[in-house]
């Protein structure tokens, strides 16, 4: 092209001209050879042409090609004889030109240069399809237009640099397309090799690790992430992260949907997010220029995001992007699949835990269950079944039932039928037999079972109903006993009632046993045996029982025990209190000789003995209400005869005592008056003591009774109240002899002392028969002792433990007056002062009262 050039410029400076055709096939040859020679890249190729026009055709030229989209000429190569021209024409060429407008719109549809004054636009042209424009200007001195000559050798160059531009091209391209078979045979290599390490992952974990780890390579990616949709769909989990700082990791471990984030966008609209602007969604120490989020989607529901972000700014192209997308897609199948294992191997582990759960129930069930043919064939026999009936799993698997008696199989095989046509039984009661050979009662469900493969089968569960029969068969002799125990109030009925009611139900023979008031025991009814005769254990198991308040029994009886003979041989017993409030009456005894008592034998004796009890205290306290009421009456007709003697007495003294006064006048007797006088003195005093009884036993009964202690010295009290009976004494010739302890101090009531001395003096006074009465005060410890002691009429043996109860008298109240109530309050006294009174006695022979007062 330099050899060319200089020709030119020698002959046009010379003047020289040479021929047109001459000069147009030098250059022709020259652009071929230039163009040949240049490279097959696009734009060596633009800039050799436009070294060819610059500066032998032009002093300007530029090369626009088209758009892909056919719009635009963007300019792509340009040349300039002078550098001053030249950047002129790169602020001017640096500006895209519409293709569809003005001349080059022109030249473009009719493929035919075009110029205008100094400028020369032609089309470039290869097979038929418009390439672009090649524009030519031209400067002073050459001339302002191009010449028919020109513009045809200008045509000609523009033909031969599109024929090289669109070789160029086809090159470009093929090569293009060699590297992206290249690249495409990389991906698809590194995707299969993606694919074979998903097909092993079995957690989603390891899926996340899987695609994290190859795809980045696959991806040539710089960072990524993956994350998950949790259960509530409101929010992602990070499954895992790759290139991330942990500050990072920390930040994304969870996305809620909601926000406006591209990975949220991507999950709530399952479309990818192509980001070629700067992303910091990788958290990589140095913010990442481009992102890709994909959306993990299967069976058309999103279940995470994955991301890939790139250290540089990235295009992403169209093979790119559908590589990504489907590096995606077969993560989000594996995703699928590890999370429908993950939910298998759960459901799995499940039905393991629940056939566990249910073979340990089976196993652990108190009831017997079993599993049977509708032929009864014994498919099942948990543990609870060998117990109740006694048979081992060897030896009923696989054999019918033998549990059923002989007399009971029909019925048992009909019941199987109607259970494997659907029909529940219910609890059905059978007597079943056990291996031992012993019955035993239960109930039975069974129902029908539909296995998985096979006819239908029966599922049996038992439960022994012995102990629920025994509990019921109880109850109802309970009730039973209850009515009968309640048909009387009278003691000698009700005891022989508690001891028939047991035989021969449940003993062959029974004994009621009381205590009586010496402490001793007696048999005071009995059932099963002769009369006269005490049924076993006898009174000194009776009377333990009784001094305990606990039960006994035994299995059987020895030979040298008394009672072996006459139980006939071995037998049990059971011998339990008879207790009502707090209080042991007596015992009840059972005995058998069928068998040993057990637990339950002693509970039902226990309740029938309670309710004995009651019985027997609801009769007592019958009797001592009746005993009461009698009282009551000897009380008030006693009450009304004492509180009228004294009255009648002294209304006919007074009378007496007033006639005397009207006859007399004024020379009545003193003498006589003051006889009269002491006797109604005495006679009130009598109805004084008379009413403070009274009032004593309201008091007393009321609770009310109050103490006020003080220090006293107990042996001058006894001296004073004995100065007082002095004269009584003396009057009915009864001689009162004191032994005083000195010096007998403690705190006590001295009023209510006076009282209790008075009413023993009393009676030793009235009751002596004039014989010698012995007061003695003794000291011993911390405790004072008081004997009144008289030689009278002396008190029976029986009525002793009654006599100091309340109305209670030992000795007629027509030859004695008085209420009975002296010493029944006269104990009261003592008691709340913490100490007790008592008696001795012997019938026609006297009695000595002793009260014990502690000094404290």
């Amino acid at each position: 092209m330099t050899m060319v050039a200089t020709r030119l410029g020698e002959a046009r400076q010379y003047g020289a001209r040479l021929p047109e055709i001459e000069e147009r096939l030098a250059l022709l040859a020259e652009a071929s050879r230039v163009l040949a020679d240049a490279s097959l890249e696009p734009p060596a190729v633009m800039e050799r042409l436009c070294g060819l026009v610059v500066p032998l055709l032009g002093s300007a030229c530029a090369l626009r090609l088209l758009s892909e989209d056919g719009l635009w000429l963007r300019t792509v190569a340009s040349a300039a004889a002078v550098p001053e021209a030249r950047v002129r024409l790169q602020a001017l060429f640096s500006q895209r030109v519409r293709a569809d407008e003005g001349v080059a719109a022109e030249v473009l549809d009719t493929g035919v240069a075009q110029g205008v004054e100094a400028v020369l636009v032609l089309p470039l042209r290869a097979r038929g399809r418009a390439l672009g424009t090649l524009t030519v200007w031209r400067e002073a001195p050459e001339p302002a237009s191009f010449e028919s000559a020109e513009q045809l050798l200008l045509q000609e160059l523009a033909d031969r640099a599109a024929l090289a531009l669109d070789v160029a091209r086809a090159y470009a391209s093929e090569r293009q397309a060699r590297q992206a078979a290249e690249v495409a045979a990389g991906r698809l290599a590194r995707l299969q090799h993606v694919t074979a390490e998903l097909s092993e992952a079995l957690t989603a974990a390891r899926v996340a690790e899987v695609v994290l780890e190859q795809g980045l390579t696959v991806a040539d990616a710089k960072a990524g992430a993956l994350w998950g949709v949790a259960p509530d769909a409101m929010s992602a989990a990070l499954l895992r992260c790759a290139g991330c700082t942990p500050d990072a990791a920390e930040r994304l471990k969870r996305m809620p949907l909601e926000e406006d984030s591209p990975v949220a966008r991507v999950l709530r609209e399952s479309r990818p997010v192509w980001l070629t602007a700067e992303d910091a969604l990788s958290g990589s120490e140095r913010p990442a220029n481009s992102s890709a989020c994909l959306p993990l989607v299967a069976d058309g529901r999103v279940l995470g995001a994955l991301v890939f972000t790139f250290g540089l700014p990235h295009g992403f192209d169209d093979d790119e992007r559908a590589f990504l997308q489907l590096v995606a897609h077969h993560a989000a199948q594996a995703l699928a699949r590890a999370r429908l294992l993950e939910r298998e191997q759960r459901a799995r582990a499940a039905l393991r835990e629940a056939h566990g759960t249910l073979e340990a129930i089976i196993q652990a069930s108190p009831t017997a269950i079993m599993l049977l043919d509708p032929d009864g064939t014994v498919r099942l026999w948990n543990p609870a079944a060998e117990r109740m009936l006694g048979w081992t799993a060897e030896e009923v698997l696989g054999k019918v039932l033998p549990a059923v008696p002989p007399e009971h199989w029909e019925a048992f095989r009909h019941g199987l039928e109607r259970a494997t046509r659907g029909t529940v039984l219910d609890g059905a009661p059978l007597a079943a037999r056990r291996r031992d050979g012993g019955a035993v009662q239960v109930a039975m469900w069974t129902g029908r079972v539909h296995p998985a493969s096979g006819p239908p089968q029966c599922l049996s569960v038992m439960v022994d109903i012995t102990e629920r029969q025994r509990g019921e068969a109880a109850q109802r002799f309970l009730a039973e006993a209850g009515g009968v125990l309640a048909g009387s109030l009278e003691e000698e009925e009700t005891l022989e009632r508690v001891a028939h009611l047991a035989v021969p139900q449940y003993a062959e023979a029974c004994g009621v046993f009381l205590e009586d008031e010496s402490g001793g025991v007696r048999c005071v009814a009995t059932a099963g045996v002769g009369d006269g005769e005490v049924p076993p254990p006898g009174l000194a198991v009776v009377s333990r029982v009784i001094q305990s308040g606990r039960p006994e029994s035994r299995s059987g009886l020895s030979e040298g025990d008394p009672s072996y003979a006459r139980a006939g041989g071995t037998c049990a017993y059971l011998c339990v209190p008879l207790r009502v409030r707090g209080h042991t009456l007596g015992a009840l005894t059972f005995v058998t000789s069928k068998g040993a008592y057990d637990a339950q034998d002693l509970a039902l004796a226990q309740e029938l003995a309670r309710r004995a009890a009651l019985a027997l205290d609801n009769a007592s306290l019958y009797r001592d209400a009746r005993q009461a009421i009698r009282l009551r009456e000897e009380f008030l007709s006693i009450a009304s005869h004492e509180l009228k003697t004294p009255i009648s007495a002294l209304q006919l003294q007074v009378q007496s005592l007033l006639a005397g006064l009207t006859k007399s006048g004024a020379a009545f007797d003193p003498e006589r008056l003051k006889r009269g006088l002491e006797r109604v003195d005495r006679q009130v005093k009598r109805q004084t003591l008379l009413v403070n009884d009274l009032l004593d036993v309201s008091r007393l009964s009321a609770g009310k009774l109050e103490l006020v202690l003080e220090p006293l010295e107990l042996g001058t009290l006894v001296r004073e109240v004995a100065e007082r009976f002095e004269q009584e004494y003396a009057r009915s010739g009864t001689p009162l002899e004191l032994s005083l302890a000195p010096e007998v101090v403690g705190q006590w009531d001295r009023l209510r002392l006076d009282q209790v001395f008075t009413n023993l003096f009393s009676n030793a006074l009235k009751y002596g028969r004039g014989n010698p009465v012995h007061v003695s005060l003794e000291v011993e410890e911390d405790r004072a002792r008081l004997r009144v002691k008289d030689g009278g009429i002396g008190i029976a043996k029986e009525h002793l433990p009654r006599l100091f109860h309340r109305f209670e008298r030992a000795v007629s109240e027509r030859n004695y007056g008085g209420f009975g109530l002296g010493l029944w309050i006269a104990r009261q006294i003592v008691e709340a002062m913490g100490g007790h009174i008592e008696v001795e006695s012997v019938l026609g022979e006297g009695s000595t009262f002793i009260v014990e007062l502690p000094r404290g």
